[in-house]
């Protein structure tokens, strides 16, 4: 028997959300996606492509992109939110008088919130009705958009408190080349989604500093340490620190070429300013998720050296490495790891 076909609506039309829609079109769904620029909609609907976001990529007829919300989410059974942190809270006001009832909503945004500390998906169900709240996902893991896109094995976890809707998503995402594992800790895997991208700035910082794949590593192992603290101390699993949402996407995001956090942390290295328009990356997750992941730290009480010295970093007006260099020359590893 089949794979029952589901129309999925997208919220967002970037790289990862145009990758998304690429994989399960391929799959035989229906993608609409959500699109609030003119040229990227025109590029999607009537040349099959996403030139200014994944622009190898032939897009499958089967997605189309919209600028009406209400449009793009009717009789969606699978709703996936894919836009930056700092949107979601706009994209959700603007989505939930259009659910149908019974849709997953997920969430593959990453980021905290700001006011509350807490994970962006852990605000998304506050936002949300109360019929869909149980169900919303997260997905988190190692992906990185173009390669997936491309056929590259790529690995998610989809993480739920319910276990229906997890393993339901699971099932609509496993094929070939993209598996899909489940996890219950919804929290965790939204907490180490968005402190993965603090400690990739670090390990960029260590390619600025023509520092080798040692120090890279080591780093990893400490940053992963500090990762479980803080889950534990906020209630989450301190195991899915070392899961794909933690572990692994922290090592895809701070070795890839790709990862914007991990070339901020390297281009910050020997700067004149540490603006990322100056230069020349668009958006930094890791920035607000180290300023509000330090607060987080300070609230729970648990101590994250790593995180300190990423934030003493950014934050300087100069010499924007210095912090960094004197944390490695100091470091004594007396922690168990």
């Amino acid at each position: 028997m089949g794979m029952k076909k589901e129309q999925i609506a997208i919220l967002g039309a970037g790289n990862m959300a145009t990758a998304l829609a690429h994989h399960l079109a391929n799959r035989g769904h229906e993608v609409r996606m959500y699109c609030i620029e003119p040229e990227v909609e025109y590029d999607i609907n009537q040349r099959h492509r996403n030139k200014k976001f994944l622009p190898k990529i032939r897009l499958d007829p089967k997605i189309s992109a919209t600028p009406d919300i209400k449009a793009c989410l009717k009789n969606a059974a699978v709703v996936i939110m894919a836009v930056p942190s700092h949107a979601v809270a706009e994209v959700i006001t603007k989505a939930k008088p259009f659910l149908t009832g019974g849709a997953i909503v997920s969430s593959i945004s990453k980021g905290f919130d700001p006011k509350t500390l807490d994970p962006i998906v852990m605000t998304q169900i506050k936002e949300l009705p109360a019929q869909f709240r149980k169900r919303v996902c997260m997905l988190g893991g190692p992906a990185i958009a173009g390669e997936m896109a491309a056929g590259s094995p790529t690995a998610f976890v989809i993480a739920g408190e319910d276990k229906k809707a997890r393993e339901t998503l699971a099932k609509i995402f496993n094929d070939k080349t993209v598996k899909a594992t489940t996890s219950e800790d919804l929290l965790g895997v939204g907490l180490t989604s968005a402190l993965k991208n603090t400690y990739a700035i670090a390990l960029g910082m260590c390619d600025g500093l023509r520092y080798s794949t040692n120090a890279k590593a080591f780093l990893v192992t400490l940053a992963t340490k500090e990762m479980r603290d803080i889950l534990k101390a906020r209630g989450a699993h301190g195991r899915t620190a070392s899961s794909l949402a933690g572990l692994g996407d922290l090592l895809v995001t701070g070795f890839s070429p790709y990862g914007r956090n991990r070339r901020y942390g390297e281009k910050l290295v020997g700067a004149r300013y540490n603006d990322p328009a100056r230069l020349g990356i668009r958006t930094v997750e890791g920035i607000p998720a180290t300023d509000i992941g330090l607060k987080l730290t300070k609230k729970l009480g648990v101590k994250a050296p790593l995180l300190q010295t990423v934030y003493n970093c950014i934050h300087r007006s100069n010499s924007f490495e210095t912090p960094f260099v004197k944390y490695l020359e100091n470091l004594t590893l007396s922690m168990e790891l």
